[in-house]
Order: structure tokens, then C-alpha cells, then sequence
């Protein structure tokens, strides 16, 4: 229904509105010069079922209907038109000017004012020095913003009246605003500034980590929050230079570490904390060859664990000592051929690693194992990749440390994994691995994994 044609018209209301209160909706009516009259005979051009509705109403509106007088709808149609239709500058304006609070919050509990609105009114809301939960209405507060924004809320209702509720509110959701609403509320402002419990310092360390969270979010989470915090943000790979800068100003030698670790800071940071930290810089730092070349001598062990090595630059790693190859051999990123190169020259430690990392594959570890079971059997039967037909050759090994490693492999046929599971030594290990969980749910259980 086009509700714009009711601009000038009269309507009738039977029993009350829902979502706003009697004065809010009459309110909401003047301001679309929509009239509401009692009178059928007085050109109706629309007749609405409200809530709580008295038998002689519910006599009357029957009646109405089959006299067809005009159309019918419920409160509800009508209310979401009206909330969306709410002319929200001069709704901020009157709230800001008359503070009345029960009238914001029945906007707040409003499920059909737009998200938009929500938040703009939110801002307003007074939480009087208290936290999300510690007064009957900031708790209604805190549960319309979670009902609103969760997804599958229907699911997990209850998530609303949890302070971890919001935490995981943020988790879910990639919305820059929603985030910095959330962020500069009154009981999270104090909690940065005054310090928290462990469930509310958990909403301050995922907004620190938050995607979405903007540079003055973060600039200010620096300078009111705790280390813990400062620390989280000194982890994020999109953290601006000036941001950096800021952290390096603080002169903590555990920002500064933990600075030291992130792959994605300036040179000019790097540079500085190259003094202190040269084996977090050489090993993390995004490389050009001037930095390879000022840290190769020294630092040769640390680069070989660094993904942004050039082929170039893994190749003269190959010929350095056995201890710089092995940790070549275990860095995820490095080229095919220097792969291969390592796979035909390598020996024990280096092997060892090549097995282990994510670029070796099935038919090389089938090498290894005709090779030398004996050697790498443990290392082999712990790869994902290995193949079935190798795997259950293992499982007849007398080595505890091959069969924990076939206990604790996701790819382990699960009929090896029964029995495994009867071997007390091997019992944990079969019950933590993810494959044999997921078997037991979908097989055992039927649940949908």
C-alpha cells in the first residue's frame, strides 16, 4: 500500500499501537496530517487492527470489514511505515533539547526506526555512570543494540543479555559505524580509562583488533587503553604510519617488541627498531634487497624464515650453513625450484622441516618413506598430506611417537582412529583430533558439521 496517499485523510485505529506509545503516534500522525477520526461515514480511507483490541472493537471492526468501508491492515505495516517515514533532524533536535528519556528509549526499543536513526539516538542515550548491564534500563539499552545488529538472533536469543553479547555482536559484523558507535559508549570509555572486568576488557581488545575500527577509534584506544590493548593494535597489519609513530613515542619496550613482529611496519620504524630487535626485523619485515643485503651477514638464520623473500635471495640462502637451510626448508613461501633443490640435497633437520611445511606433497613424502621410514616415519605420518595407503602401513609401527602422530593427524582413516582410541597412551590425542570430533557428530550424533 502506498501510505504517502494518506497525506490530508482520515484512518481509524481499533485497540492501540504497538511500537510507539499512544502520544508518539499521534504525534507521528500530525506530523503526515494524517487525522484520526471514530466515525466510519467520515471519508476513512484506511482502517487499522491494533493491539488489545476489546470485544465490542473486534464487533465493530468485523462489521466495517464486511461493509467494506476501506482497507484493512495491522499496527504493525502501519507503524514500520511511520518509524521510516520519522523526520530524524528534528527528532535529534527535540531529544537533545528536552532530555526526556523515556522517549528515547521507546525509540531505542523501536524495532522499525531505521539502523541509521538507532545509532544516531544511541549517541544520546545517558548511561548514567554505570555499566551495560548494572541498571534495569541500561540493560533494555543493551539488548535492543544487540537484538538489532546479531545475526541469527532468533538462535541464540539469550546473547542479548550477556556482556559478551557485544563482543561477539563485533565479531560478526564489518560495519565501521557500528563499531565506533559502540566504541566511544559511555561504559566502555570508562572501562579503557578506569580498567575493566575480563569480560568487558574482551569488548575493548576486539574492537583493538576490529577490521573496521577507524584510525581516531584506534588513536584514542593508544592513548587511554592499557598495554594489552596498545599491544593488539601494534600487531595490525593496516596500522598507518602515524600510528606507528605514536607507539614507537611510547618508549615501552613491549610495544616495542611486539612492533618488532609486525610484517607490516614503515622502514623507517624498522630501521629503529632494528638497534633492539634485529631478529624480529630480519625475520617479520616486508624485504627489498638493500635490508637483505645489511642483514644477511649476522642475521642469515632469522631471513630464511621470512616470507617475503626473493628467489634471489632463497637461492643464496642455499648455500649458507645447515641450520640457515633447515630453516629455509620450513619457510612456507619459498619457490618451487629452491623447494626441490632442498628435497634432492637436503638431509636430517632439513628434510625434517620440507616435511613439515604446507608445500610438501604426497607423492615426495611416498619418497621418503621408501627412502627412509625409519627415520622420518614419525614426521611423515604426522603430515595431512600423506597418503592412506602410507598411513596405514605406520599404523603397524611399535614407535609411540609415529602412532601419536597418526592419532593426532586429521587425514588418519577413522576406522585407525577406533582402534587408537582403545590405546590409553593414544586416547587424547584421537579425542582432540578435529576429524575424529566431526566423525562422531555426523555419524553418531546426525548433527550437521
Amino acid at each position: 500500500m502506498n501510505f504517502e496517499q494518506l497525506e490530508n485523510r482520515n484512518i481509524m485505529l481499533f485497540g492501540k499501537s504497538r511500537a510507539l506509545s499512544a502520544d508518539e503516534f499521534a504525534m507521528q500522525l500530525q506530523n503526515h496530517n494524517i487525522r484520526l477520526v471514530d466515525d466510519k461515514d467520515a471519508d476513512v480511507a484506511l482502517i487499522i487492527e491494533g493491539r488489545l483490541v476489546n470485544p465490542i472493537e473486534q464487533d465493530r471492526l468485523e462489521a466495517l470489514y464486511e461493509e467494506r468501508v476501506a482497507p484493512m491492515i495491522g499496527i504493525a505495516e502501519f507503524e514500520k511505515w511511520l518509524c521510516n517515514s520519522v523526520d530524524a533532524p528534528k527528532l535529534l533536535m527535540s531529544l537533545k533539547l528536552s532530555g526526556d528519556r523515556d522517549r528515547l528509549m521507546g525509540y531505542l526499543q523501536n524495532p522499525y526506526i531505521p539502523n541509521e536513526l538507532f545509532l544516531r539516538l544511541l549517541k544520546l542515550y545517558n548511561w548514567e555512570g554505570l555499566g551495560f548491564f548494572e541498571s534495569d534500563e541500561n540493560r533494555d539499552i543493551t539488548a535492543a543494540l544487540i537484538s538489532r545488529f546479531y545475526e541469527n538472533i532468533e538462535r541464540n536469543h539469550n546473547v542479548q543479555y550477556a556482556n559478551m553479547g557485544i563482543m561477539h555482536l563485533l565479531h560478526q559484523s564489518s560495519s565501521a559505524e557500528l563499531t565506533e558507535t559502540i566504541a566511544l559508549l559511555a561504559p566502555l570509555q570508562s572501562a579503557l580509562k578506569e580498567g575493566c572486568d575480563n569480560s568487558t576488557q574482551k569488548i575493548l581488545n576486539a574492537i583493538a583488533l576490529h577490521p573496521s575500527a577507524s584510525k581516531n577509534v584506534l588513536k584514542q584506544w593508544l592513548k587511554k587503553g592499557n598495554d594489552e590493548i596498545r599491544m593488539l593494535i601494534a600487531m595490525r597489519h593496516d596500522l598507518d604510519l602515524d600510528l606507528q609513530r605514536y607507539l614507537l613515542s611510547l618508549n615501552s619496550a613491549i610495544i616495542n617488541e611486539t612492533l618488532s613482529l609486525n610484517p607490516s611496519i614503515a622502514h623507517e620504524i624498522a630501521l629503529t627498531l632494528l638497534q633492539t630487535f634485529p631478529e624480529n626485523i630480519a625475520k617479520h619485515i616486508e624485504l627489498d634487497e638493500a635490508q637483505f643485503r645489511h642483514l644477511v651477514e649476522h642475521y642469515a638464520l632469522q631471513l630464511a624464515q621470512n616470507p617475503t623473500l626473493t628467489v634471489a635471495m632463497q637461492q643464496e640462502l642455499l648455500a649458507s650453513e645447515e641450520d640457515v637451510r633447515t630453516a629455509l626448508a620450513g619457510n612456507s613461501a619459498i619457490d618451487a625450484a629452491v623447494f626441490q633443490a632442498l628435497f634432492e640435497n637436503g638431509r636430517g633437520g632439513v628434510l625434517r622441516s620440507l616435511i613439515a611445511n604446507p608445500l610438501m606433497q604426497s607423492d615426495k613424502l611416498k619418497q621418503l618413506f621408501e627412502k627412509d621410514a625409519e627415520s622420518f616415519g614419525a614426521d611423515i605420518a604426522a603430515n595431512a598430506n600423506t597418503g592412506v595407503d602410507i598411513l596405514k602401513q605406520l599404523a603397524s609401527s611399535q614407535n609411540t611417537e609415529v602412532l601419536l602422530a597418526l592419532a593426532k593427524n586429521p587425514s588418519t582413516p577413522v576406522e585407525l582412529l577406533y582402534q587408537f582410541q582403545l590405546d590409553r597412551r593414544l586416547e587424547r590425542a584421537v579425542k582432540e583430533n578435529p576429524s575424529f570430533g566431526k566423525h562422531i557428530q555426523r555419524d553418531n550424533i546426525g548433527w550437521d558439521v
